[in-house]
């Protein structure tokens, strides 16, 4: 299953390790996100977050929000 998860960078070396090791996934990219963070209309890059792209096997995706909301502490 391709999936999109957009999480803190402080935690990417977790959910990394997690998806190509125990879930058996294969991870595809990582990018920078742009955030708007003003009322200016300007758009910004947020290095504080990556947005991460993956193939991993949907019997492994049972259970996955819960476990990244509990390693990101509800932030990702």
């Amino acid at each position: 299953m391709s999936v999109e998860i957009t999480l803190p960078d402080h935690i990417i070396g977790e959910v990394l390790s997690d998806i190509s090791g125990k879930r058996g996934g294969r991870v595809l990219g990582i990018k920078s996100i742009m955030a708007r963070f003003s009322d200016t209309g300007a758009d910004d890059v947020d290095m504080r977050r990556k947005c991460l792209n993956a193939l991993i096997p949907l019997s492994e995706m049972v259970g996955y929000s819960t476990y990244l909301r509990s390693i990101s502490k509800g932030e990702a």
